[in-house]
């Protein structure tokens, strides 16, 4: 059987916990070397129940409690992001990604839908490179291990003014950030046989939009456990683990002093149970992955509560 190789697939990252790109996400996944393409669907859903303060009546999430719509009543948010991947090994230590995502956003309120964007979000360029591997993919030996790291860009393609009939939605629905982000993460992976562990973590450094307003620092971190079954000439993974997510708080500067001012109801931690398969073919890698949120403690009274998130993709193998 092949053994591991660690595999970077980005999410484009933006607004603390006020949406679905709060950071990268990373997955792993044995692919040889190959250069591939791929297409994949990330899906998050939050919900809210608004007091006629504008305050968070069940638990916090995404910061909506300036918008008099949603007090006193029930509130959810889904984001969905369908990406187009493509991955280029240069000489088996490095590998580039690049992502192109389609954003479809929906508001509603009290069951009934308010907003719903789509359009092309913020593309990510990533720059990988392996930094340690104690044995390439001969099948040869019961243990290997590897490290890679990666730096990346997102670039503020996506709009972030859509107006529609019934307002203009809040920058966390908008399709881009309009910043420009850095992104870089470090992973490690081992295996034993059929057994394995993945772990990944990673940094998102978003920049100032046009009006000089940040969102937090955002970090994420993941530790799955995974076993292999071997079926003909094809694999079966089945891998569960944890993952978290912590941001800090967004601020707003002075155009001439540079003067910082906090925003406390921004940032936090959320901390989600995973469990997932995937299915490696000669061609296709087919994945799934969903993730319940078990833990937040987030800053203020009026963010939204994530509930779960939804991962799933295909990569075909080109060579």
């Amino acid at each position: 059987m092949k053994q591991l190789v660690m595999s970077a697939l980005l999410m484009i990252s933006f607004v603390g916990f006020a949406c679905d790109n709060c950071n990268v996400y990373l997955s792993q996944s044995p692919n040889d070397y190959k250069n591939s393409i791929g297409l994949y669907m990330r899906h998050r859903l939050m919900y809210g129940a608004y007091d006629f303060f504008g305050e968070m009546t069940s638990v916090m999430h995404a910061g909506h409690g300036n918008d008099p719509a949603l007090w006193g009543n029930d509130v959810q948010e889904i984001f969905q992001t369908f990406e187009f991947r493509g991955n280029y090994y240069f000489k088996e230590r490095w590998k580039t990604t690049v992502i192109i995502p389609i954003v479809n956003n929906q508001q509603i309120i009290d069951d009934k839908q308010r907003y719903l964007i789509r359009n092309i979000g913020d593309p990510i360029l990533m720059q990988s490179y392996q930094l340690y591997n104690t044995k390439k993919d001969t099948g040869a030996s019961k243990f290997s291990q590897r490290v890679m790291v990666g730096i990346g860009v997102k670039l503020p393609v996506g709009k972030t003014n859509l107006k529609y009939e019934q307002g203009t939605p809040n920058l966390d629905l908008q399709p881009g950030s309009g910043s420009w982000d850095m992104v870089s993460y470090i992973s490690y992976g081992f295996k034993i046989n059929s057994f394995g562990l993945n772990a990944i973590s990673n940094v998102k450094l978003n920049g100032k939009d046009h009006l000089n307003y940040r969102y937090g620092t955002v970090i994420n971190g993941s530790v799955n456990l995974f076993n292999d079954f071997k079926i003909n000439k094809s694999t079966i993974r089945i891998l569960a683990g944890s993952s978290t997510e912590l941001a800090l708080k967004d601020a707003s500067y002075t155009a001439f002093y540079n003067e910082k001012t906090l925003y406390d109801n921004t940032g936090g931690q959320i901390i989600f149970a995973n469990m997932g398969m995937q299915f490696f073919f000669k061609k296709l890698v087919l994945f799934g992955e969903y993730q319940h949120a078990v833990s937040s403690e987030l800053n203020g009274f009026s963010q939204l509560l994530t509930k779960s998130k939804l991962n799933v993709g295909v990569t075909y193998n080109l060579k």
